[in-house]
């Protein structure tokens, strides 16, 4: 737990193995709510993400029990942003690409019948995140191999206190990829990366595959790749960049291979619907650039730990 925490507060990515069995859920919101204290969230910010947490490591576990997993689901944090929109981005990843109701869900979740036992979580998270949650494909951080999946995420401020910089970042463009580098090395893309450093111009280029590059220069990064407005990043967000690099290479991926999508979903409701509803950080209406998103009551609450 403390070198997920020191990760979080030092700009890196924390991640822990949930367990694949019924106290997923349980450890999702012990490890929530000790970064969220950590970082001075709030009580009622605080209690929100316990719920939300609960709610999606839920989900994986109702997953798992129709269709094994090759690895144990995930828990991600990360800080995002500076000044006064600083975020804490919090995901669960598991190895499902699809959804076992078949319809994806978008910003626009349809209410559950007041009768349904189950299938709210979403509901719930849309209602407490104000909107500002989604999902994505993406790779796994922990399995060293970068299996591939789904993250379904959301986020919350920070305040001010809980936001100062800590760590060490990159000075250099040199150093920023470097670091992005070995991150994305970590997941899966090692020995498929080709890169390009001038150093009189602080400037690199990391290709990942056809079309879809990180560039570093002069203290920013962005991302270039098909159909995705460019973004730009200070190195205090190399997360975020990585984070973007992944799910963007895997809708290249799976665009081109839809086979990979098989059996994804109960219905066969696959990459289109995910291509379109799919909802990345920083590409769609956040709590600081709002769409107009309908808003669903949250129905039910998990008691936190």
């Amino acid at each position: 737990m403390d070198d997920g925490l020191r990760m979080v507060q030092t700009r890196a990515c924390g991640a822990w193995i949930l367990p694949g069995d019924p106290t997923c859920a349980g450890v999702a919101r012990r490890l929530f709510r000790r970064v969220a204290s950590d970082l001075a969230l709030g009580r009622e910010s605080t209690d929100d993400g316990v719920t939300m947490v609960s709610e999606l490591a839920a989900n994986t576990l109702h997953a798992s029990q129709r269709r094994a997993f090759p690895v144990n689901p995930e828990l991600w944090l990360y800080l995002r942003g500076a000044g006064q929109r600083v975020e804490l981005v919090c995901k669960v990843f598991d190895t499902l690409p699809g959804w076992l109701r078949g319809n994806v869900p978008g910003r626009t979740v349809c209410r559950v019948p007041a009768d349904a036992m189950s299938g709210r979580g979403l509901e719930v998270v849309h209602e407490l995140s104000n909107g500002c949650w989604g999902h994505h494909l993406t790779r796994s951080r922990l399995s060293g191999t970068g299996i591939r999946g789904k993250a379904v995420w959301f986020s919350l401020p920070v305040p001010a206190a809980g936001a100062m910089p800590g760590g060490r970042y990159p000075v250099t463009a040199k150093d920023a990829m470097t670091e992005l580098e070995q991150d994305l090395s970590t997941r899966g893309f090692s020995g498929r990366l080709v890169r390009a450093d001038d150093t009189a111009a602080d400037m690199a280029v990391l290709s990942i595959a056809s079309g879809l590059t990180v560039w570093c220069r002069s203290a920013a990064a962005w991302l270039r790749a098909p159909g995705i407005v460019a973004q730009q990043w200070n190195y205090w967000d190399l997360v975020e960049v990585e984070e973007q690099a992944v799910q963007a290479h895997e809708m290249i991926v799976s665009t081109a291979d839809p086979s990979l999508l098989v059996d994804a979903t109960r219905t066969g409701a696959g990459l289109r619907a995910m291509a379109k509803t799919a909802m990345v950080p920083g590409a769609q209406p956040s709590r600081f650039s709002r769409g107009d998103d309908p808003r669903y009551p949250a129905t039910r609450a998990v008691a936190p730990d």
